[in-house]
């Protein structure tokens, strides 16, 4: 079988990293920066415009992005960049403000309206202007893929294309020890999920299993203290890292029944996405033992239990450590307190079983399944 890998993003990593950004933007640049308030109010952006400043170019911040972002979010951000006539784009945050940061870079060259790439399939035809993502988040890995996920049409749906990886990415956890613990929580374990069903996927091989394994080993090790004790440095780096690893690999590789399922949930219920894979997680793992014991077996020893016996018995120990790490990191075992109206969950496991996500996971994706573990996660089992 022959693989296929194309990353041309330049990665900068490690604290301070953001101060390399100054080396690709100059004075005859025009920048809009797409983040959130948040980032805003705390003083985040501020540290980015301190870089900026050194350059001599000129830059706007659009900072109207909300999580799960939506095609209306993706027009205002477009609108502002080209009444700025921007030449670069930052894309300044998790992964909402990534994921609209993309679009809006390729649709300032490419023209046309956002449902046509969506909906039509219709492909971007030229580069976009130069993107520059910064996370602030460790979870989402957008800095390394190539696909942005904005919702329309009441449904969770991604752009695929070469032309949304990044130009350049600028890790740098100092801009993450703010995060709160709740944040650092979900988002560290969106990362997990990322690892975890990129090594169980069909598309996995030898180079993304090495991205994911190591994702997962260094979130075993460093998630925990990142959440309890959010200024430590190398904690942080440790788990920004294995949000990159994660990324990388899980957009090489696919995904699964979780992300299938985390979509719907999301586009309807806004459920933050990183709460909804949390929670999931165990239940998809559970689903997929059957079909791959061997790689839950060793998700069980970098996690740090090795239970000894067959290989079934190590797997279900992987699921029992997803499940220890939701409960240290103080996260519910369930979306119970969600759930709008219980006539919603066998519409919700239709569309999942329907994502063309699901196609990557290892054990066929039936809407019977999907609303079997949501009803466990709605209904408390």
């Amino acid at each position: 079988m022959v693989h296929s890998f194309y990353l041309p993003t330049r990665l900068y990593f490690g604290t301070g990293a953001r101060q390399k950004l100054a080396g690709f933007v100059g004075a005859q640049d025009r920048v809009i920066v797409i983040t959130d308030e948040g980032l805003v109010k705390s003083g985040t952006a501020g540290k980015i415009e301190e870089v900026l400043a050194g350059t001599g170019a000129r830059w706007e911040i659009f900072s109207e992005i909300q999580p799960n972002p939506r095609a209306a979010t993706v027009e205002n951000a477009l609108e502002a960049a080209r009444r700025f006539e921007a030449t670069a784009v930052i894309a300044l945050g998790g992964g909402s403000p990534m994921d609209v940061a993309k679009v809006v870079s390729v649709l300032l060259t490419n023209g046309g309206r956002l449902e046509e790439y969506q909906w039509e399939g219709k492909p971007f035809a030229v580069p976009g202007v130069p993107l520059y993502a910064v996370p602030t988040t460790a979870g989402t890995g957008s800095e390394v893929t190539q696909v942005a996920v904005i919702i329309d049409r009441n449904t969770k749906k991604g752009i695929n294309s070469e032309r949304l990886l990044p130009t350049a990415a600028f890790i740098d956890p100092e801009l993450m020890i703010t995060l709160p613990p709740f944040v650092t929580a979900i988002t560290g374990m969106d990362a997990l999920t990322h690892a975890v069903e990129a090594l169980a996927a069909r598309g996995s091989n030898p180079v993304t299993d090495a991205w994911a394994v190591e994702a997962i080993r260094l979130l075993g090790q460093s998630l925990r203290r990142a959440f309890a004790v959010g200024d430590d440095l190398k904690a942080r780096e440790s788990v920004a890292l294995a949000s990159t690893l994660a990324g990388a690999a899980m957009d090489q590789a696919g995904l699964g029944i979780v992300h299938a399922l985390a979509g719907p949930l999301c586009s309807y219920y806004d459920i933050p996405h990183g709460l909804a894979n949390a929670v999931l997680l165990p239940w998809g793992m559970e689903y997929n033992l059957v079909a791959v014991p061997e790689k839950y077996a060793c998700v069980a020893s970098l996690l740090g239990r090795k239970a000894g016996g067959d290989v079934r018995t190590e797997a279900k120990e992987a699921v029992g450590a997803v499940r220890q790490l939701l409960q240290d990191l103080e996260l519910p075992g369930d979306l119970a307190a969600y759930l709008q109206q219980e006539e919603d969950i066998p519409r919700f496991a239709r569309e999942a079983a329907a994502m063309f996500i699901a196609r990557a996971n290892p054990r066929p994706v039936t809407p019977a399944a999907c609303e079997a573990i949501l009803r466990k996660v709605f209904l408390k089992g």
